[in-house]
């Protein structure tokens, strides 16, 4: 006591941080307290959530309509955007027989010509994948009428390699359709299932190109104003078009100049009544010769790739519309 009588201003500053520290512990633990509490029933609301959202519905009739409603406003919107996709993609035209087979080689002739301008080599026997139909006719006028379709889809493909600066189309294969098919073969092809909404047309082919051209294909391939058909890079496969590396032998440095720097003509020697006038001009050294050359990164990639051409059918407009809304 006679130490706090003596130190007053000390003794009540102590006081004031005693007190606060005791006013901040009940605050901190009343927190602590309620933190807890909050905690321990947000946790059991989450269960309780999960508990509804995996558990059965009721089977009354209030539940009834509100299931059917979300399921009729979900089969429209799908219905909608499958229409949609069935007009946006280009629509297959019916074309004899004869009539196939003649736009056929005039496809081959006009690429080939397009190839050699834009420099990209083809194939010697380069026929879109159709090299059955050069000398032989479709079975029916519904598979001259989709060849005629899948031979657009192809061509376009073989354009947008022009466009994009390939060097070389090594191989191009394509699927065949399903009515180019015997009928037991389109049968176990098609199945007995729902009726599909889409089918898959794969088209292989092996590239000669750079880095920059294969970045701006793979990014055209998905671009509607480059590619009206849909297509889906399914397989993409790049490696080195030399798997090794060139031998010592092989690198060879160039030749360095004869007279680097000087004049094209033949030096004369300037007597002392003919010496030039001194100059305060800098001239820049002669350029070092060349000790070194790069042997890797300049050759080019070879590509494998298999694309989808993905065709919307008709049953996109109304598949989900028959689902059961059980």
């Amino acid at each position: 006591m006679d130490w706090i009588r003596e130190n007053k201003s000390l003794a009540a500053i102590l006081g004031v941080i005693l007190a606060a520290t005791l006013g901040l512990g009940y605050v901190l633990f009343d927190a602590w307290s309620g933190y807890s509490e909050t905690k321990e029933s947000y946790l059991g609301l989450g269960s309780q959530i999960a508990g509804l959202k995996s558990s059965r519905l009721a089977p009354t009739e209030e539940n009834l309509k509100a299931k059917k409603a979300l399921v009729d406003e979900y089969a429209a919107v799908v219905n909608q955007v499958g229409g949609a996709l069935v007009i946006l993609q280009p629509s297959v035209q019916p074309i004899k027989d004869i009539e196939f087979q003649a736009k056929l080689k005039t496809k081959i002739a006009e690429a080939r010509k397009a190839a050699g301008l834009s420099k990209m080599n083809l194939p010697a026997d380069f026929a879109f994948g159709f090299d059955d139909y050069t000398a032989g006719l479709p079975k029916s006028a519904e598979a001259a009428a989709e060849l005629s379709s899948f031979l657009d889809a192809v061509d376009e493909l073989v354009r947008l390699f022009m466009k994009c600066g390939v060097a070389s189309v090594d191989l191009l294969e394509r699927s065949k359709l399903p009515q180019e098919l015997d009928q037991a073969a389109q049968n176990a092809q098609r199945g007995v299932a729902v009726p599909a909404v889409l089918e898959k047309r794969q088209i292989s082919v092996i590239l000669t190109l750079d880095q920059g051209p294969l970045q701006l294909l793979i990014s055209r391939l998905a671009n509607p104003s480059d590619m009206p058909f849909f297509t889906s890079l399914r397989l993409l496969r790049v490696e080195n078009e030399k798997q090794e590396g060139p031998l010592r032998a092989e690198v060879k440095l160039p030749e360095a100049p004869a007279n680097p720097g000087g004049d094209s003509g033949a030096a004369v020697a300037a007597t002392p009544d003919q010496a030039k006038p001194a100059s305060d001009e800098l001239k820049p050294p002669p350029p070092a010769p060349v000790d070194s050359v790069p042997v890797i990164g300049k050759e080019r990639l070879k590509v494998r790739m298999e694309i989808d051409l993905v065709k919307f059918l008709d049953a996109a407009k109304g598949t989900a519309a028959q689902t059961p809304s059980r």
